[in-house]
């Protein structure tokens, strides 16, 4: 009996998960770690230092629209390569760095190189593969980033403590070289590249002609898009979880400046909620497969409501902290994973990658500069109390108002197929 071959699908999703396994992880950590030792060494502020994260994430946001032109008009590999290798490179450079000004280089650097990898790159390889398991994939991609942070978070905290901070950048960037690199060039290709259908395309070709005419694969192009009110109905949704998951990055800070535990409890609280994410991006892609973008919608709604519910219990029982820091992690994938889903299900995949990109722009914008501002809740009243609140009504709003974009996105459908 003939052994069925693996569709390429499968290897451009490995290709993905070493991407993310590798550089996916060590960006989101370029600073944590580092902080103490770098602003002790150079005698700068902490403000200073963190500079470098708003830097990435603006090179990041500018970078968006171009990003997603060039993946869908070159050689994606190529492309995903090159960027991988810039911030390979970026990462090398700090540990060169003598003055605090010189870690902003390395951060327009790797914000460059992430908006050919990261948040935009990935969707738009998993819209061009998968026509099928499309959530679950992005899931697990998202999931090993998640998983890939931890470790770096641990394995970083051990080099500095062995080999100083600059060593460790080094150790960082080499391990990035190694593992994610030579997967994009050698292996991620399109479809059109690799002489083969999407995952699922053949299926989906088969329901198709037992149900109707085959038709174009629908969609909304950008400059349609950017007339209708479904798309400002998705970008909001998107925007509201852009802040809100800003808000659970503050557990740790909660747990030891407003309940008094350690410092141990607090990284113990903040390592629940981020297993809760990496579980939440394999749930909830799945979710999203097997009953729909609603679905997901609520499933965030429900744990974010549970656990900041929880949080705020904890004031008074701090105890109650870590489980409820859990279930935040349970509902604290939305962004990653369920805007990309959000957005091909209400305007369609046919000229997805522009349309992803000018949310993301947006999205990313109003992340980096309205994260610091959630710490003010504290700052000025002494408590984060009044942060979960927001952030619980941010994604109840999230939620309603990303089902109502879903059901105006579906009679978008009926009307383009009438």
């Amino acid at each position: 009996m003939k052994k069925k071959k693996i569709h390429y699908a499968w290897v451009v999703f490995a290709s993905c998960i070493l991407l993310k396994m590798g550089l996916g992880g060590a960006v989101m950590c370029i600073a944590g770690n580092f902080v103490t030792p770098v602003v002790a060494e150079l005698g700068c502020q902490v403000s200073q230092f963190t500079m470098l994260v708003s830097v990435e994430a603006a090179a990041m946001a500018l970078m968006y629209t171009t990003a997603a032109k060039v993946l869908t008009t070159r050689r994606i590999g190529r492309v995903m390569g090159i960027a991988a290798l810039a911030e390979v490179a970026g990462i090398a450079l700090m540990a060169t760095y003598r003055s605090v000004w010189m870690f902003y280089l390395s951060g327009a650097i790797v914000g460059v190189g992430v908006a050919f990898t990261g948040f935009v790159a990935i969707p738009i390889v998993v819209n061009m593969w998968f026509r099928k398991k499309a959530g679950t994939v992005l899931g697990i991609i998202v999931a090993a980033e998640g998983i890939s942070t931890v470790l770096f978070t641990l394995i970083t905290a051990q080099l500095i403590v062995g080999l100083g901070w600059r060593m460790a950048y080094v150790v960082m960037a080499a391990v990035c070289l190694v593992v994610s690199v030579p997967a994009l060039f050698l292996f991620v290709k399109s479809p059109e590249e690799a002489g083969c259908e999407p995952y699922g395309s053949d299926e989906a070709a088969a329901a198709a002609e037992t149900a109707a005419p085959a038709a174009p694969e629908w969609g909304l192009t950008r400059r349609q898009a950017l007339r209708s009110p479904v798309f400002y109905m998705v970008w909001i949704t998107c925007m509201l979880y852009s802040v809100g998951c800003g808000v659970q990055q503050y557990i740790a800070n909660f747990s030891t400046m407003e309940l008094g535990q350690s410092i141990p409890y607090g990284a113990t609280a903040a390592m629940c909620m981020s297993l809760g994410c990496v579980a939440s991006s394999v749930i909830l892609g799945y979710v999203n497969d097997r009953f729909g973008v609603r679905a997901g919608l609520g499933w965030g709604a429900l744990f974010i409501l549970l656990g900041y519910g929880g949080m705020l219990y904890s004031i008074s029982n701090p105890g109650f902290v870590i489980p409820s820091a859990l279930l935040v992690g349970l509902g604290g994938s939305m962004y990653t994973v369920q805007c990309p889903l959000l957005a091909r299900t209400a305007l369609g995949s046919r000229d997805y990658s522009s349309i992803w990109s000018v949310m993301m722009t947006g999205n990313s914008l109003v992340g980096a500069f309205t994260f610091s501002s959630i710490g003010l809740f504290y700052d000025v009243g002494g408590s984060y109390k009044g942060a979960f609140l927001m952030a619980m009504g941010l994604y109840v709003g999230a939620f309603v108002l990303g089902s109502a974009a879903v059901g105006l996105g579906k009679k978008l459908v009926q009307r383009a197929q009438a």
